[in-house]
């Protein structure tokens, strides 16, 4: 791609030459594209790299647990907590 200015297109206009006005046109416009994608690249490079918070950490919450409203009752199945040795 030729590199336009906005001279071209209205020379090209003058001349009546329409095939050289859209390449003219779009070769302005790709050049003003390609200016502003590199403008928010760097933009955006320095965003991500220079604002980054370093040590903090994020904010994480504890599950909660709910107490039982009555004690666990263990099922007697005839079994002691004492050994069998003890006298």
């Amino acid at each position: 791609m030729s590199d336009y200015t906005p001279e071209d297109i209205v020379k090209s206009a003058i001349a009546g030459d329409a095939a050289n006005i859209k390449d003219a046109i779009n070769g302005v416009l790709a050049g003003k594209v390609m200016k502003a994608l590199e403008a928010k690249k760097a933009t955006v490079a320095q965003a991500m790299f220079n604002n980054a918070v370093v040590g903090e950490k994020p904010e994480v919450s504890e599950p909660s647990v709910k107490q039982p409203k009555t004690p666990l009752i263990m099922p007697d199945n005839g079994m002691t907590t004492t050994a069998e040795n003890e006298g």
